[in-house]
């Protein structure tokens, strides 16, 4: 009888044993990463900050965010950065294979960064909204790639400088500026890939394939029209400028159509003058002030 309760005890001493090796978590929780694999995370760092530039992250119930500065990185899904009106900030590759500038009221975050065992790395970035540039070196390595998802598209690159705009209504258009991009886009299984070489565009509408290539025109000068509109104490702006550009009234961006063509209704103005700014995707601007009599 007392050898028998022995021997059940060692037993369950033993099972004891195999259950804390079998489920070392609920003991010390989830293993810590090394140091060298901290190390070897890929990022993207903020390099420069100007103005209402903010760091978010997607939680698990809400987002966080706090203002960005300089130093601050984005590695993971759902880690952005944010910029505001007259704001922009520039990102940097943790491998110095890309720099990415931030225009003002532009989201960018990370959808996958990656680095393969024979030294490939993947750089895919999201972007709702605003205007980024990059800058991308050549790759050494030929399974490295770096490209920017949109609402509409996808921009691939190797190497090369190259634009990229995301309009309120979800279209992009992509600039290469040097080398070539490969822009996609469509609806399902229906994507279609158009070559953008330098010195030429793209536009990428919802549910519609990339336009074919079309050169590049950095002329910021516009065709305008202002009549009275039938509302008492309104007027009518509208007038023709190159598709690619953009057009802000009173600090507004405007819809444009395929052909270049915007058209809006405001208040008179209170001081008589109305001020409509033509940015080009290179950063040049033209303003253009509508005067009415008093």
């Amino acid at each position: 009888m007392f050898r028998s309760s022995r021997a059940a005890l060692a037993l369950l001493l033993i099972a004891g044993i195999l259950l804390a090796i079998s489920f070392p978590i609920f003991a010390g929780g989830p293993p810590r990463r090394s140091q060298q694999q901290i190390s070897q995370e890929r990022y993207l760092e903020c390099t420069e900050v100007s103005g209402d530039v903010t760091y978010y992250k997607n939680g698990f119930l809400k987002q966080v965010q706090r203002q960005a500065k300089v130093g601050d990185r984005i590695s993971r899904p759902g880690e952005g950065i944010r910029t505001g009106v007259n704001s922009s900030a520039n990102l940097a590759t943790d491998n110095g294979i890309a720099n990415s500038r931030m225009s003002q009221n532009s989201n960018v975050s990370i959808k996958n960064l990656g680095r393969q065992s024979n030294g490939a790395t993947t750089t895919e970035l999201r972007m709702n909204q605003g205007q980024l540039r990059s800058k991308v070196r050549s790759f050494t390595n030929p399974q490295s790639n770096f490209k920017i998802q949109t609402p509409t598209g996808v921009a691939g690159v190797r190497g090369t400088d190259f634009i990229v705009i995301v309009k309120p209504n979800g279209e992009t258009q992509v600039i290469t500026v040097e080398g070539l991009v490969a822009v996609s886009g469509g609806t399902g299984n229906q994507q279609v890939t158009e070559v953008v070489g330098a010195g030429n565009y793209t536009i990428v509408k919802p549910g519609n394939p990339p336009t074919k290539p079309t050169p590049f025109n950095g002329d910021a000068r516009v065709s305008l029209e202002v009549l009275p509109a039938p509302e008492t104490g309104k007027v009518r702006v509208s007038g023709v400028v190159n598709p690619i550009n953009s057009v802000f009234l009173e600090g507004q961006s405007l819809p444009i159509s395929p052909t270049g063509e915007f058209e809006t209704v405001v208040s008179f103005p209170p001081q008589g003058i109305l001020k409509l700014l033509v940015r080009t995707p290179l950063g040049d601007e033209q303003v253009y002030e509508l005067k009415f009599p008093q």
